[in-house]
């Protein structure tokens, strides 16, 4: 990070993912095997012992793509890969099937097929998969705009995880784990028996500098993610005390909002910060985050500040956030202390 003049700062807003916790571990290792889970699982596929993505795949269709919610990261992935599949039958779902059924009738439909995951691992190219999506705007919708719909059924990702979306439910089970996931939702697990991801989540800025900010300036935090989820890494940080406000997925819902790349999160925060006439900042690190502060701006004063994550190609991310013009880009979450605290 470079300063030529330190701006002035009334309140700071910082994404969950990616700037407050690292989940490298975690959400970016339960997309891994969710994809791999539905196809093996719900498509029916052989399976292979080897991963079908890798870290860096995953790293890359996030950025390029531009995706902000891993869901959705998820359900892109799995669009992409049954697209790659000989013609399935379309299955008629009765109205009254609900999950497990669902699954079921994916297995049915895709009974026939003499595919393996090995076969998807030689044939998948995730760098031509992650221009289509950029070129198309970015996100699950400009998957869905890039990617032939060959196969679109086999791809379960509308309703609610209780009842009929099959793609978040894999995730979900795969990343909280089955006892947390039985816990959260009130149902068994039908296809994770395992810990899950949750608890692999490290702190990527300092705490004792987040507490120095909290004494200064009124602190939220925002995600895509379930209000659980944040709260429990918030709590297992020793962290609740630091922040003024929690914007999550589930105020989006109960607001009738959008969630980033949408300023509406932002906005939710700043209202209840009581900072809408001031000064705020927010922190993410990809560029949907900045589209996000870019779109707040347009109703009460937001600094869009871009964050470098620690990967191999820290300038590829530097060019994409200057690209849309973040304000400041930090080398790393700890260089709040610099910018606010001086």
């Amino acid at each position: 990070m470079t300063l030529t003049s330190r701006p002035s700062i009334d309140a700071l807003v910082l994404a969950a993912n990616d700037v407050l916790f690292d989940v490298r571990a975690s959400y970016h290792e339960a997309v891994r095997e969710a994809v791999q889970a539905y196809l093996e699982h719900a498509v029916g596929l052989l399976p292979s012992s080897q991963p079908l993505l890798t870290p860096a795949e995953v790293l890359l269709l996030q950025k390029k793509g531009r995706f902000t919610n891993y869901w959705d990261l998820t359900a892109a992935f799995v669009l992409y890969f049954v697209t790659l599949l000989p013609p399935v039958p379309a299955p008629t779902f009765p109205a009254r099937f609900r999950l497990p059924g669902l699954v079921a009738y994916l297995q049915l439909a895709g009974g026939n097929l003499r595919v393996n995951i090995d076969d998807l691992r030689a044939e998948r190219d995730i760098p031509g998969l992650a221009d289509m999506v950029s070129a198309a705007g970015g996100g699950l919708d400009a998957a869905y705009e890039a990617l032939p719909e060959h196969n679109r059924h086999m791809l379960v990702d509308f309703g609610e995880i209780n009842t009929t979306n099959v793609a978040v439910r894999i995730f979900q089970e795969i990343y909280l784990g089955a006892t947390r996931f039985e816990a959260a939702y009130g149902q068994p697990p039908i296809v994770v028996q395992h810990q899950g991801y949750l608890g692999h989540e490290s702190l990527r800025i300092e705490p004792d500098l987040l507490a120095e900010l909290a004494a200064r300036l009124p602190l939220a935090v925002v995600s895509n993610r379930p209000r659980f989820e944040v709260e429990d890494q918030l709590a297992r940080h020793g962290l609740v005390d630091r922040f003024q406000a929690v914007i999550t997925l589930d105020d989006v819902k109960a607001g009738a909002g959008k969630p980033i790349p949408d300023g509406w999160p932002l906005l939710a925060a700043a209202r209840q910060l009581g900072t809408l006439t001031q000064q705020n900042a927010y922190v993410g690190a990809n560029v949907g985050d900045i589209e996000a502060a870019k779109v707040a701006n347009q109703q009460t004063p937001f600094l869009a500040l871009g964050c470098l994550e620690e990967t191999p190609n820290k300038e590829a991310q530097r060019a994409n956030l200057e690209a849309y013009k973040a304000t400041i880009i930090l080398d790393h979450p700890n260089d709040l202390k610099e910018l606010i605290l001086g």
